[in-house]
């Protein structure tokens, strides 16, 4: 609905809205999506508006982020960076995205 992305007051937050195809109902939800959604971690100042004014909670901030990269591009999370990996599909991926450590020694 792009409600986080006017509430950024650092404008840390950018998005294009995209309307659902027909055949597309099993991949979104909502009539729209976002077709690009990107947040710069070097523009944001973690005040947390975004996470209050998203309605589908989809949006939350945690005590995990430790910002470390070697270039500028690598703070810019794009919409495939932030999705937590399906349970089934990439079990390790989620449970990292959890916050919990794997059990593989």
């Amino acid at each position: 609905c792009g409600l986080c992305a006017v509430a950024c007051p650092a404008e840390a937050i950018t998005m294009e809205a995209a309307e659902r195809q027909a055949g597309e109902e099993n991949l979104y939800k909502e009539e729209k999506y976002a077709a690009k959604y990107e947040i710069n971690m070097l523009r944001c100042i973690f005040c947390g508006y975004c996470e209050e004014a998203c309605p589908k909670d989809a949006i939350y901030l945690s005590q995990t982020f430790a910002p470390a990269n070697y270039g500028r591009q690598g703070f810019i999370y794009k919409k495939e960076d932030l999705l937590i990996p399906h349970p089934k599909e990439d079990p390790e991926g989620y449970q990292k995205a959890l916050g919990e450590k794997s059990t593989n020694a």
